[in-house]
């Protein structure tokens, strides 16, 4: 009888023992549900720090010293207002450390105070670097960018006859490239922005798919902005005739360019003629049914033997690196926001190419989640 007094006192033991660890992995999960909630609704707060660092031009600071500073070194270069002191400088850069934009160097200095270094994201934010991208950070961050998302439920729920085409559009009254066309520092800086993108893989793209430019005598790069990308592949194959079809404003406030001709024009009605034609991130700006047209104004434009329209524009697939993931995820919302555009996946690509006529197409990946793809008359 003792016995089993002794097995059940160990069973109801067992028993409250598997409840309360029960109770706590559930109250884990939700403290951790929380956390993730608060963590993804204040995700805005990285991004405004990051805008804050460049705006202090701390990025900058730390280079020109050539080695990692502390907050009050920095704090001396900026200066910081009176009423904030170095460890405001240091929280702010402790948050940007983990978000992976500064490192954290493991020595501290004689007073305890920890140095900060520039990692390969912070570098790519320096005025001067060699593959700077601190326009498209401005840009991404640049108020009239960011208001908009406020306005994309009221978007998405507007009635019949309220609806705008983005919620760009819903937002501001009217399509982004109306309000760059009449405000030169907007234009200005997506010009500079996507000059910037160009000049980090344009170099790539010709090393890895140079055969793609090789037997081409001419070329019209369409939606080309201020020649950058027409220069960089005139440099690299002399012997063909570069051409840049772009809105008149933008060709207006473009600098000339070595060996590229630029002309005022619209992508929905001609295209000057060449032996291919190149539309490098144009059509995720774009719906299904403006691409279609964009790509038979493109073919008319190239020989009906031989021509070809050469696309650069990611191609939406699942990646080992999590963060192409996601930002192909965010470039797509962003595009869907700004212009009712989209990143599309290879069968969309695919079914674009039909409708517009084309008979066959390659994909080639050259860099990070961008590809270059050969569409064939």
């Amino acid at each position: 009888m003792n016995s089993i007094f002794v097995c059940l006192g160990l069973f109801l033991s067992f028993q409250r023992a598997m409840e309360e660890k029960n109770v706590q992995e559930r109250t884990m999960d939700q403290q951790t549900a929380e956390a993730h909630l608060e963590c993804v609704s204040c995700s805005y707060l990285k991004s405004y720090s990051l805008k804050a660092a460049i705006n202090l031009g701390i990025p900058d600071i730390i280079h020109g010293h050539g080695q990692p500073l502390t907050a009050s070194q920095l704090a001396t270069e900026i200066p910081i207002n009176s009423s904030a002191d170095a460890s405001c400088l240091d929280r702010l850069m402790r948050l940007l450390v983990h978000a992976g934009v500064f490192a954290e160097e493991q020595k501290k200095t004689s007073t305890g105070e920890v140095l900060y270094a520039l990692t390969p994201v912070s570098r790519l934010l320096l005025r001067e670097g060699q593959h700077s991208l601190l326009s498209l950070a401005m840009l991404n961050l640049h108020p009239l960018i960011v208001s908009t998302w406020d306005n994309l439920a009221a978007w998405l729920q507007s009635g019949e006859g309220n609806w705008h085409c983005t919620a760009f559009e819903a937002k501001h009254g009217e399509p982004f490239w109306v309000k760059a066309s009449l405000d030169p520092k907007i234009n200005k800086l997506f010009n500079e922005a996507m000059s910037s993108m160009c000049k980090l893989f344009m170099g790539c793209m010709v090393e890895r798919c140079g055969e793609v430019f090789k037997e081409l005598s001419s070329l019209v790069d369409v939606g080309g902005g201020n020649g950058t990308v027409a220069a960089i592949i005139a440099d690299a194959f002399p012997h063909i005739k570069c051409m840049v079809l772009d809105l008149p404003h933008v060709v207006a406030a473009s600098p000339p360019q070595p060996n590229v001709v630029a002309t005022g024009g619209d992508m929905f009605e001609s295209v000057p003629p060449a032996d291919a034609v190149l539309l490098k991130g144009v059509m995720h700006d774009w719906d299904d049914e403006a691409c279609v047209k964009i790509l038979k104004r493109c073919k008319e434009a190239v020989p009906k033997l031989g021509g070809k329209v050469i696309v650069v524009e990611i191609v939406r697939k699942k990646w080992p690196q999590q963060v192409f993931n996601e930002l192909q995820l965010v470039l797509d919302l962003h595009m869907m926001v700004m212009n009712n555009g989209k990143e599309r996946n290879e069968e969309e690509w695919k079914k674009l190419f039909i409708d517009a006529g084309f008979s066959s197409y390659k994909i080639v990946t050259f860099i990070g989640i961008h590809s270059l793809i050969e569409v064939f008359t």
